[in-house]
């Protein structure tokens, strides 16, 4: 069973909500950012999302743009990130995550990139810009190497889709509960 399976697991038994919240990784800095994982898990974080910076983060709202920016603009490296989570990772009680661009991991290869990130203690990937279609070999090396992958689906995926979509992710299924681009809102859609 995955730490991911394994915390869920704990919560249901528990009757407890899962609390994962999201950081990005290099914002302002490697060290701030493990200080707040730290902070996040030692107040309650079940597991958290570790945002792993490109440059066109489509469906992220204007605070994360910016963040993402802001890491890019110190030339920060996908080796860097993974070097500091795997000190992060050893003493965090909780599974990070990291939620990444297909083409990060693309342009690393896709077994390299899960042999590095396993390394790195990171426990699976959020790959929002991976359709269901395009997955099957990614799927493949996640289940072989017991590293999770988070499929999404959204208020507007097909029923037949999302089926489909929930037969390919492991640890957890992350339902996208509004059309648009992330960020605050004033009031979720009534159907959540």
């Amino acid at each position: 069973m995955s730490t991911i399976d394994t915390t869920f697991e704990t919560l249901r038994s528990q009757g407890r909500k899962a609390f994962l919240p999201f950081v990005t990784a290099g914002d302002p800095n490697l060290e701030f950012t493990g200080k707040v994982l730290q902070e996040l898990v030692a107040r309650g974080a079940s597991l958290c999302e570790l945002g792993i910076p490109y440059s066109d983060p489509i469906a992220d709202g204007p605070v994360i743009q910016a963040s993402y920016t802001r890491v890019l603009d110190q030339k920060q490296k996908l080796a860097n990130i993974f070097e500091a989570a795997s000190q992060w990772t050893a003493a965090l009680s909780a599974p990070i995550v990291s939620m990444v661009s297909h083409s990060i991991i693309h342009r690393q290869g896709l077994e390299n990139y899960v042999a590095r990130a396993k390394t790195a203690g990171i426990a699976g990937a959020i790959v929002p810009d991976l359709l269901v279609e395009e997955s099957a070999a990614f799927a493949e090396i996640c289940q072989r190497e017991d590293f999770s992958l988070i499929q999404l689906v959204t208020p507007t995926t097909p029923r037949e889709r999302a089926l489909q979509i929930c037969e390919t992710s492991t640890g957890f299924l992350y339902f996208v509960s509004v059309t648009g681009i992330t960020g605050e809102r004033t009031e979720l859609p009534s159907e959540v």
